[in-house]
């Protein structure tokens, strides 16, 4: 391969000034943004705009390359994904300029109590998603009329008896046709009611949902409110990377902080869920929009361009399940992307009658920005053509680009960090992009040269599974990508070493290293954790009573509640000790909760701790005035949803624990009876009068077992009676042997029937 040799390119003599100033003050706004992160956001957009634009300036007339006709061509299609990035930071910097200020409304300023009707759309989802959300809607406070809708385009008779034991109303239609958007008007054609709230099957509303809500309707102008959608479980990025602790939710920056940034243009969207509308407002467009597979931007932007105001709610008011697996979250995703291009081209904002010009550039950068994946893998690609077969794409030295794209990279770090509110950082969004970019590229590619879908791909919920899985078939992209930008720095430092000019050779390695990082991460993501429970759990600290054995209730409190469970722990006192535990416990025990009430259930697992007796309990079937109850608590709680903030969430660390914990084995489930450590003699008796006895040692004792030490080695399967002194005997099996320093360990198991051990 000859070498590539470039002229040099034009040096500015007041680069290095711009560059230090630009620096300087970063640094300064870094500083004061640590004690005061909201007095930095205007200042450090302002540097990131416009380092942007000097450095697209400096790109467009200086860096495209001009001998190599490849190059050419190769640079202009980066300038070009540059420039649409550039157009996408304007966007965020109008979204970004003015602070939102919450502005609650309550039911008092209203001149009459509306009646509401409460959508549930459901097609597939199973009952167990479907039931904690019905027994939300039904356990919301109001003074009104409200009425609870089963939205089933399913037609299940599952659904039909859910809806009949709660007492809501199951709609069901012979057509199916326009997915959910025409499942949501057939229940406008079946309903009366002033307002209509529309929930995902999985959202579940807080008691305070329609108090929160309703009272912005005052105002005749409003159309609808939107409420954030937030998650009480690990998305695939914070569940598969260990890192639920560190990493907020991948849709809380958009939820949480570019929503509310819309409000002052009244261009809110419409997300789907956790919405409020005016049923006038609806009828003034025809109804939710038909005809894409993304009906809610769709039918929020005809409202608006109708002239109806629609506002943010900013309290978490509702909270589902974010996609439990990154195959699931790809598949939302995609829905999403070919549904914003789907509406672009049946109503394309730029030309629709009655919307503002800021309402037009606002939706008009939101379907931009689904083609973040072409643009990432043209970041991606342009390096290695460079390092694999010596393509210029950037005709750059060294120093400016230090002068000129050091200033905008550490610009938009930083002002990022600032706008997010610690919700989403540069870094991250990085990882985000790469590990989505190869589907969501596919997808946009392929709505746009025809290959279309009406099909509404309904997101699995709810999903639980034992094994770890790596998913090749996600991954495969990645890992290509990944083995060419490590192939690319071989070829350039040892196969064809000496061979790539000195300026070039180092912007393409930094660039693909950096590329490097992100594809590592997305492959990573690819590793799918087993997720064994098949619903959440969250923290409480509610008051208990629980009668486990047949004895007397013992109190303790709730650590965390569940619609199928709860974990509670019972402190030992005088009057409850561990022999106390040890005692057989009830088939079927009972506990009452403050709050909730009588449930009745069965223990699945018992622990020891040094203050109290953890258990483990799953509960009977909840009737409707229990599973209202239980889900009022649950929702009441403030660890219900996931904090939002990035906190010490560094890459590094999160693919350690990711491989760390891929290879860790999956903790074994725990006993389902409390086993003391104790110190005693037994002695097990061979059946066969001839027999021995033989002489153990206690290690530890329940009602249903022992573990013990034996000189001599016990055969597994064995059946032996066990006398454990004075008239204390039982009939025990052999489960297990395992040899500890000369000695035999032995786990046996006592036959229920024929124990009289206590």
């Amino acid at each position: 391969m000859e070498p590539i040799v470039w002229t040099e390119p034009v040096f500015w003599p007041w680069s290095g000034v711009y560059a230090g100033a630009v620096i300087a003050a970063l640094i300064v706004l870094w500083i004061i943004g640590r004690s005061r992160p909201g007095a930095i956001r205007r200042p450090a957009l302002a540097i990131s705009l416009g380092s942007a634009l000097v450095y697209i300036t400096w790109r467009v007339a200086f860096t495209i390359p001009e001998d190599n006709l490849a190059g050419r061509i190769a640079g202009i299609v980066l300038v070009v994904a540059e420039i649409v990035g550039l157009v996408q930071l304007v966007a965020s910097t109008v979204i970004g300029w003015q602070r939102f200020e919450p502005r609650r409304r309550t039911l008092d300023g209203l001149p009459s109590i509306p009646s509401v009707d409460v959508y549930i759309a459901t097609y597939s989802e199973s009952v167990t998603v479907l039931e904690p959300t019905l027994a939300g809607a039904m356990g919301m406070h109001y003074p009104g009329q409200v009425t609870v809708y089963l939205c089933d385009d399913g037609s299940r008779p599952a659904v039909r008896d859910l809806a009949e034991r709660y007492g809501a109303v199951h709609l069901q239609r012979e057509d199916h046709s326009h997915a959910k958007a025409g499942n949501l008007n057939n229940a406008m054609a079946h309903s009366t009611g002033d307002l209509i709230v529309t929930l995902d099957a999985d959202m579940i509303p807080t008691a305070d949902f329609l108090e929160k809500t309703v009272g912005y309707f005052a105002d005749p102008k409003v159309g609808f409110v939107q409420a954030p959608q937030a998650f009480h479980n690990e998305d695939a990025f914070q569940y598969n990377l260990f890192a639920g602790d560190m990493l907020p939710n991948e849709q809380d920056y958009f939820m949480r902080t570019l929503q509310p940034g819309k409000e002052p243009f009244n261009a809110v969207m419409y997300v789907g869920s956790n919405t409020v509308f005016r049923r006038a407002a609806l009828d003034s467009i025809g109804g939710f929009a038909t005809g894409v597979i993304t009906e809610d931007m769709a039918t929020g932007m005809l409202l608006q361009a109708k002239k109806w105001t629609a506002l943010f709610v900013p309290d978490i008011i509702a909270a589902g399940l974010a996609p439990e697996n990154f195959g699931d979250l790809l598949t939302q995703r995609t829905r999403w992307a070919r549904g914003n291009i789907q509406t672009a081209r049946t109503w394309n904002p730029l030309t629709l009658r009655g919307l503002t010009a800021m309402q037009k550039w606002l939706y008009t950068d939101g379907i931009i920005y689904w083609h973040f994946g072409i643009a990432k893998l043209i970041f991606i690609i342009a390096p290695l053509l460079y390092l694999l077969f010596g393509i210029p794409v950037v005709h750059a030295d060294v120093p400016s680009l230090v002068m000129i794209w050091l200033p905008y990279f550490l610009a938009s770090f930083v002002s990022m960090n600032a706008v997010s509110q610690g919700r989403r950082s540069f870094t991250w969004t990085h990882v985000y992009e790469i590990a989505m970019s190869p589907t969501i590229a596919l997808a946009v590619i392929g709505e746009w040269v025809g290959f279309s879908t009406k099909r509404f791909a309904v997101t699995p919920k709810g999903v639980s599974t034992e094994k770890l899985n790596f998913r090749w078939g996600l991954a495969a992209p990645h890992l290509v990508l990944l083995a060419a930008s490590v192939y690319g720095l071989l070829n350039a430092y040892v196969i064809n070493a000496g061979s790539f000019t000195l300026n070039s050779l180092i912007i393409s390695t930094f660039w693909t290293l950096y590329n490097i990082v992100g594809l590592t991460m997305a492959v990573l993501v690819c590793l799918e954790r087993p997720r064994q429970r098949s619903t959440e759990r969250t923290d409480v600290e509610l008051p208990v009573s629980a009668r486990l054995w047949d004895a007397a209730s013992v109190r303790g409190h709730v650590l965390d509640l569940s619609f199928s469970g709860a974990r509670i722990a019972l402190p030992w006192s005088t009057a409850f000790s561990t022999a106390d535990a040890t005692r057989r416990l009830l088939d079927r025990a009972e506990i009452d909760i403050h709050g909730i009430g009588a449930v009745a259930g069965q223990v699945r697992w018992v622990s020891e701790s040094k203050d109290a007796l953890l258990v483990g309990l799953s509960f009977d079937a909840l009737t409707p005035t229990q599973a209202v109850a239980v889900m009022a608590a649950i929702t009441s709680s403030p660890d219900w949803v996931r904090h939002d903030r990035e906190e010490g969430a560094r890459m590094a660390t999160a693919a350690a624990r990711t491989l760390t914990g891929a290879a860790r084995r999956v903790n074994p489930s725990l006993r389902s009876e409390l086993r003391v450590a104790t110190r005693g003699v037994a002695q097990l008796q061979a059946p066969g009068i001839a027999a021995r006895p033989i002489t153990v040692y206690l290690e530890d004792l329940s009602y249903g077992g022992a573990r013990v030490r034996s000189p001599q080695p016990l055969a597994s399967g064995e059946t032996y009676q066990v006398s454990l002194g004075g008239s204390a005997t039982a009939r025990a099996h052999v489960r297990w042997v395992q040899r500890r320093r000369g000695r035999f360990v032995a786990g046996l198991q006592f036959d229920r029937e024929e124990s009289r051990a206590s």
